[in-house]
């Protein structure tokens, strides 16, 4: 095996361990709606996870203000993480991503960007739901 096979095989496997990741995320999520109470077991995922990520500050006519983290200006393996997670959460701005203690709510929209991840405080009162 060729160093660039090896290279090559170790992102692919790093990108399924973190889909796994994110699966198994859903997964207990669905457990505790179906149990219906905040067991023990419910997910962890850090809000330090997108923290990490450098967010750059965007204002958008419906929106307000909001954060987007690009691709492109982040290590990609912290930035394909977060995305997996928000991807596998299926969290869109109608149903954005966050736990309890978070400050933001998180989101994708896959079918206009494969490279950003967006943002915004939870505070902040919420706009229409079909604009970015």
């Amino acid at each position: 095996m060729s160093s660039e096979d090896l290279k090559i095989f170790l992102e692919d496997f790093c990108d399924f361990l973190e889909g796994l990741e994110a699966s198994i995320v859903k997964m207990k999520m669905q457990i505790v709606k179906l149990v219906g109470s905040e067991a023990k077991s419910k997910p962890k995922i850090s809000e330090e996870t997108f923290n990490i990520l450098k967010w750059d500050n965007e204002k958008g006519e419906r929106l307000g203000d909001f954060q987007t983290a690009y691709k492109n200006k982040n290590v990609l393996e912290n930035w394909q993480h977060a995305f997996n997670i928000l991807k596998q959460s299926n969290a869109v701005i109608g149903n954005p991503f966050h736990l309890e203690g978070y400050q933001y709510r998180y989101w994708i929209y896959p079918e206009k960007y494969e490279d950003r991840i967006f943002r915004k405080k939870l505070n902040e009162a919420k706009h229409n739901a079909n604009s970015h």
